[in-house]
């Protein structure tokens, strides 16, 4: 049933990093509404283990972290974009140390990690646990806060846009949001805001292995695509080579910071392979060739994983540095300081996303999109490891110093309530289970690591067959989370093998058999839904 509409100046879909950020910046005269689809804290951000990269030693700089964010991103890194951000570091470290979030390395406190394509130590961190950290002391803060209203267990269905539901006020041909309709606990509500910010994440759950939480469907780049946005580079899906592999703990990180620390990669016959492929490097060689190579040596014997050898680090080193790790591998029997980890790449982070400003502006008037689900250009081909909230947290920020000088008066908004017409409960879970298991697997199977026409010509004709029968459903079948989440999941699916055929190079973490070398001049892939 639908649940009438609410009001609001400012709506923020996501609480991870960019929304907690962007809800605690605004002004606080401004009601906001953050709408979370699982209990806070939530999303990345929790999992996120390594840390912050950001310039704030003396043997560091702006320039050179841009001239290793640069070289990590193939090259195609929007450098005013990235400057623009990079510079912005100081000033997050500092907002967030006032918010009761004080990391290593940051301003004399402890010492910085490195990980790999940095040439310094700049990565801030708390121990494995930052992105922990950050999401409980963000969360606490925004529940402190009279003027942020936090929905849990919410799931944002589709954007409102001035051109479906009030095209007197679309401007010179550029259409507004207006707001989103939201289903909680079995009803849709319209929810009107001034500006609506969407802050949704990542798009892990596309693979079947990945590292994201299950919650990570691709809600916000479907929403978007679906009202008119630009979705740029979604070939570029960076898999983190170090996912432990273990049937009781499929989606559990190992950080990029135990290669920091000299932690190296062997295959299964005891052979350290790094030299083959980057033997300057080795293991803190940028993500996509460590997970290539790791690919590689699967590939060549035959073994479903390789093993990282953290033992030289001893037991006291692990358990206080990295407690995360420990924890996790000990729990299912591993013990680290006496024997490797087994490991295997796993989906990491979207590295494509909606076309944005730094400051989030999109397209459309009224609508910003911040941190993973955004496109800035910032990481080019390939994100450097810790830029990811590094951009996360700047640009909530930069939305929040934004918003006010274009916010619209929500009370001047309307639009139509959720029609549900005929549509029927769902009876059988297992078409919904099915598609989804279908999906996540032609997608790992066929558009992973490495790639070929024949295999991404072949995914796009089954994910198509796939789509017409999810659009079918979701149109005669009641909403629930489920299916709008397979409904997302199989648009996001699609974007990423027609960008992925679109680019004929190899580039970044782009690799296709048919097309090993790079072209010139560079080019973002632009994907599009003609309204």
């Amino acid at each position: 049933m639908s649940n009438g509409s609410r009001e609001t100046d400012v709506l923020i879909l996501g609480a991870g990093m960019a929304g907690l950020t962007c809800a605690l910046s605004l002004p606080e005269e401004l009601e906001i509404l953050l709408i979370s689809k699982i209990p806070m804290p939530t999303g990345s951000t929790f999992l996120a283990q390594g840390g912050l990269a950001a310039v704030v030693s003396e043997n560091d700089s702006f320039d050179l972290h841009l001239q290793d964010t640069i070289n990590a991103g193939g090259g195609l890194v929007n450098e005013k974009a990235a400057i623009d951000i990079i510079s912005s570091g100081p000033r997050l470290v500092e907002q967030l140390s006032r918010w009761g979030i004080q990391l290593e390395g940051s301003f004399g406190n402890g010492k910085s990690g490195i990980e790999g394509g940095h040439s310094v130590r700049r990565v801030l961190h708390h121990k494995d646990r930052t992105g922990r950290l950050i999401s409980e002391k963000l969360s606490e803060c925004c529940s402190q806060r009279s003027n942020i209203t936090v929905i849990e267990g919410a799931f944002a269905v589709n954007l409102l846009t001035a051109s479906r539901e009030m095209p007197e006020i679309v401007e010179n041909g550029v259409d507004r949001c207006i707001g989103a309709h939201i289903l909680n606990n079995g009803t849709i509500s319209t929810v009107l805001a001034g500006e609506t910010v969407i802050a949704t994440g990542g798009s892990g759950k596309v693979y079947r292995y990945t590292s994201n939480q299950d919650s990570a469907t691709g809600d916000g780049i479907a929403m978007a695509y679906r009202a008119g946005l630009t979705i740029v580079n979604m070939e570029f899906y960076q898999f983190h080579p170090t996912c432990l592999f273990h049937a009781e703990k499929r989606n559990f990180l190992i950080t990029e910071a135990l290669r920091g620390e000299g932690a190296i990669l062997l295959n299964l016959e005891g052979e350290r392979f790094m030299e083959n492929y980057d033997p300057e490097r080795m293991e803190l060689a940028p993500r996509d060739i460590v997970a290539r190579a790791i690919d590689s040596e699967m590939k060549k014997l035959g073994n479903d994983h390789v093993l990282l050898d953290a033992t030289h680090l001893g037991r006291e080193k692990l358990t206080l540095s990295f407690p995360e790790v420990t924890d996790g591998v000990t729990s299912v029997g591993i013990i680290p300081w006496e024997e490797p980890i087994p490991v295997v790449p796993a989906a990491h982070y979207s590295v494509g996303g909606i076309y944005a400003g730094t400051d989030g502006s999109t397209a459309m008037n009224g609508l910003r999109v911040i941190g993973e689900v955004s496109c800035t250009g910032f990481h080019g081909a390939n994100r450097l490891g810790s830029n990811s909230l590094l951009e996360a947290g700047v640009m909530g920020l930069k939305a929040a110093d934004s918003i006010p000088d274009t916010l619209m008066n929500s009370d001047e908004f309307r639009a139509r309530d959720w029609s549900f017409g005929r549509a029927k409960p769902i009876m059988e879970n297992v078409l919904v289970d099915h598609a989804w298991a279908a999906l996540r697997s032609v997608m790992w199977d066929y558009v992973g690591i490495v790639r070929s026409d024949k295999r991404l010509n072949r995914a796009l004709r089954i994910i198509d067959v796939l789509a017409d029968e999810i659009e079918e459903d979701y149109w005669t079948m009641l909403p629930v989370t489920e299916m709008l989440e397979l409904r997302n999941i199989c648009t996001v699916s699609r974007i990423i093998v027609k960008s992925a055929l679109s680019r004929r190079e190899s580039r970044g973490l782009h690799y296709s058999l048919d097309c090993p070398g790079t072209l010139s001049p560079l080019k973002d892939t632009v994907i599009k839904l003609i309204l």
